[in-house]
């Protein structure tokens, strides 16, 4: 029996007929290396990637996930899944969506926002995915108990005004991205971490600069 990588790579280059990069660029991925990820059975889709293939391909999920149903030249048949199954994939398929993910460490500053390579990928429900979102691994405990450690943010990158008490990615020349709660003051903005135990940040309104706030925080992903 193949591999999910054989059945993906058959999709790609016998049915679809198109190069790595050409797939990655159809499925939303800058790095053309997912792929070949994917195909060398290095890494596997999540389920809401896995629709989408099926999907390009005109293939059944089943048979991309299990390898089962014939195979007839030109094209591959679609086994019949039992209609509790099928309207199981096709509700997910629907409703969920698939973004490549960056490490805050390694994205760069918010004029190349987010600069780095993705480090992996997340499915989100469709409803909270936009045009200019960029999901960010967070590192370190300073925004804990409420985001902790590992845990994956959405960054709204067009949303920039700013509302006393929300949550903003902002740029800081000393330490570079950096997730905070903004308090804002007729003469001042307050950069407060959640931990009581980081200090907090204090930015006189003259030295407010345009590159300071990257986004607000729109989602947290995250296990306790």
């Amino acid at each position: 029996m193949s591999t999910l990588g054989e059945r993906i790579k058959l999709i790609r280059d016998e049915l679809l007929k198109i190069n790595q990069s050409s797939f990655a660029d159809r499925l939303g991925f800058s790095r053309v290396a997912t792929i070949s990820d994917y195909e060398k059975n290095k890494r596997n889709p999540d389920i809401s990637t896995l629709c989408k293939i099926a999907d390009m391909g005109s293939v059944s999920l089943d048979w991309l996930l299990t390898g089962k149903g014939p195979i007839e030249e030109g094209g591959l048949n679609k086994p019949r899944l039992t209609d509790a199954r099928e309207a199981e994939w096709t509700l997910y398929c629907e409703e969920y969506t698939t973004i490549e993910t960056y490490e805050i460490k390694d994205s760069g500053g918010p004029g190349e926002f987010p600069k780095g390579r993705p480090v992996g990928a997340i499915s989100i429900p469709k409803k909270d995915y936009k045009k200019d979102l960029v999901a960010i691994k967070v590192e370190g405990e300073s925004m804990s108990p409420n985001i902790v450690d590992g845990a994956t943010i959405g960054i709204d990158t067009k949303d920039r005004s700013l509302i006393s008490g929300k949550l903003y990615a902002v740029w800081l020349n000393y330490e570079g991205v950096t997730i905070k709660r903004v308090f804002v003051y007729p003469d001042r903005i307050i950069l407060k971490p959640d931990n009581p135990t980081f200090p907090e940040t204090t930015i006189p309104s003259q030295n407010i600069g345009k590159n300071l706030i990257v986004g607000r925080v729109v989602w947290v992903y995250q296990r306790y």
